[in-house]
C-alpha cells in the first residue's frame, strides 16, 4: 500500500511540476512574442502655455493644443487642474488626420475663469489616441497686472 501511495505522490509531483513549467513557459513566450507597442506617429507640443492676468477679476481666454504628425484613431482630450469655479469648453475628440511636419492648433480649450486669488494655478491638457498619451502643461498666474513678463 505504501508503494502505491508513494508512486501516486511521485506521479502527482511530476504532473504538477510539468504543469507549472508549461504555464511559466507559456507566459514567458507570450510576453517575448508580443509585438512592441507602436510608437506615436503624432506629437502634442509640450510647450507650457501661460496666461498671466490681474488677480481678483474674472477672465475669459483660451489655450491651444498644437499637434504634428498623423493619427488613425480619434485624438481624445481632457483637462485637469483648472482653478476651482472655472467653466470650460474643450474639443474632446479630433477625428483621424494628418498635419505632416506642421504643428497645427487643432485642440481648443476655452476657459471662463472666476476671480482668482494671487498665485500660480497649474493644469494639464492630456491627449490620447488610445495607444499613446501625451500632455501639455498650462500655467495660469493671477498677479498684479496683465502679461507674462520675465520674472
Amino acid at each position: 500500500m505504501k508503494s502505491v501511495s508513494r508512486s501516486v505522490r511521485l506521479m502527482l509531483a511530476v504532473v504538477f511540476g510539468l504543469a507549472m513549467s508549461m504555464s511559466f513557459t507559456a507566459s514567458a513566450s507570450a510576453t517575448s512574442d508580443a509585438p512592441p507597442a507602436p510608437e506615436a506617429t503624432w506629437e502634442l507640443s509640450a510647450y507650457e502655455q501661460r496666461l498671466c492676468i490681474p488677480a481678483n477679476a474674472p477672465y475669459f481666454s483660451y489655450f491651444v493644443g498644437f499637434v504634428s504628425g498623423h493619427w488613425t484613431s480619434p485624438l481624445l482630450s481632457e483637462v485637469d487642474g483648472l482653478p476651482e469655479g472655472t467653466t470650460y469648453q474643450l474639443d474632446e475628440s479630433v477625428p483621424p488626420g494628418d498635419n505632416g511636419d506642421r504643428s497645427v492648433g487643432i485642440i481648443w480649450l476655452f476657459v471662463d475663469l472666476p476671480p482668482l486669488d494671487y498665485g500660480d494655478y497649474s493644469a494639464t491638457l492630456t491627449v490620447t489616441d488610445g495607444t499613446s498619451t501625451q500632455t501639455m502643461p498650462i500655467l495660469i498666474r493671477a498677479q498684479e497686472k496683465w502679461g507674462c513678463g520675465i520674472a
